[in-house]
C-alpha cells in the first residue's frame, strides 16, 4: 500500500494528522483508513490531545479512494468485501464520536472518500477554490457512507443531488448549502485555522466532550428526550471541577487552565 499517516504533535495539545499519498493525491487506500481510524481511537483517549486535526500534505485534502483497492474488491468474497467496508465505517465512527473537537482543512479538492471524511468531522475549513465531489456513481457503485453525514449537512434535496449527479461544487458553494464551516481565501487559510484552534483551546475539555456527548444523543433520540437529556447534561457538568474553575476564572479575571 502507498503512503503514510503522518501524526505531528504540536506544542499546543493540538495534534494534525497529515495524509501522505502524493502518488495518488492523498487518495486513501486501506491501509491509510485503518491507520486513520487508529489514530483517532488513540487520540480520544490521549489526555494530552485537545483538538485534532486532519490535512493533505502538498496542499491537497483527499482525492477520494484508491480505484485500485476497490477494483481488487470486485474478484474478493462477500465477507471481504463487508470486511473492507467495516473498516471505513470504523474511520468514520472514530471521526463523529471523538469526544475531541475533530478539524477539517481542506486544500485543492476533497472527493469521495475525502469529502465524506470532511464531512464527519467537528469542524471543516476550506480555501475558497478548493472542490467538492461525491462521484461515486459516476464509477458505477453507491457513496452510502457519505449519506449520513451528508444529511446531517445539508439535508436530503441537497445531498440527493450531490451523491446522484456527482456534481462539483467549489468551497463557497459549500460553505452556503453548510457542506463546509467556512470558505476563506488561501491566504488566510493558516491564520483562521490558527483563530479556530485558539478558540477550541478556550473551552473546557470535560465541557467540550458533554457538548459532543449531548449531541449523539440528541441526533439519536426525538426532541421530548433530548431536551430531557439536557437537563441531565447541563446539571452534571456545572457541578464538575472544570466548570468550577472555568467560572471562579472569570470572577477573577483570568484565563483557565485546562
Amino acid at each position: 500500500m502507498s503512503g503514510k499517516i503522518e501524526l505531528e504533535r504540536r506544542n499546543d495539545s493540538v495534534v494534525v494528522l497529515w495524509i501522505d499519498n502524493p502518488a495518488h493525491r492523498n487518495a486513501l487506500n486501506n491501509s491509510l483508513i485503518e491507520a486513520l481510524a487508529g489514530h483517532y481511537r488513540s487520540l480520544a483517549a490521549d489526555p494530552s490531545c485537545r483538538a485534532i486535526v486532519v490535512r493533505g500534505r502538498g496542499g491537497i485534502f483527499c482525492a477520494g479512494r484508491e480505484l485500485r483497492d476497490l477494483r481488487a474488491l470486485q474478484d474478493a468474497s462477500n465477507d471481504t468485501i463487508v470486511a473492507t467496508y467495516e473498516k471505513l465505517k470504523a474511520l468514520n465512527e472514530a471521526v463523529w464520536f471523538c469526544p475531541k473537537p475533530t478539524v477539517a482543512v481542506i486544500e485543492k479538492y476533497a472527493f469521495g472518500a475525502g469529502a465524506t471524511l470532511s464531512s464527519w468531522c467537528d469542524i471543516a475549513l476550506s480555501e475558497e477554490a478548493a472542490l467538492f465531489a461525491y462521484p461515486e456513481v459516476h464509477h458505477g457503485f453507491p457513496p452510502s457512507p457519505a449519506l449520513m453525514a451528508l444529511f446531517l449537512a445539508v439535508g436530503r434535496k441537497k445531498a440527493m443531488e450531490l451523491v446522484l449527479t456527482g456534481r462539483r461544487i467549489d468551497a463557497r458553494e459549500a460553505d452556503r448549502i453548510g457542506l463546509i464551516t467556512r470558505a476563506v481565501v488561501a491566504a488566510a487559510l493558516e491564520t483562521e485555522l490558527e483563530s479556530l484552534l485558539a478558540g477550541l483551546l478556550r473551552g473546557g475539555p470535560d465541557a467540550i466532550a458533554r457538548t459532543k456527548q449531548f449531541v449523539w444523543h440528541s441526533d439519536e433520540s426525538g426532541h421530548r428526550a433530548a431536551m430531557a437529556s439536557a437537563v441531565d447534561s447541563i446539571s452534571l457538568g456545572l457541578a464538575s471541577p472544570q466548570a468550577r474553575a472555568g467560572i471562579a476564572a472569570f470572577f477573577d479575571k483570568r484565563v483557565p487552565k485546562w
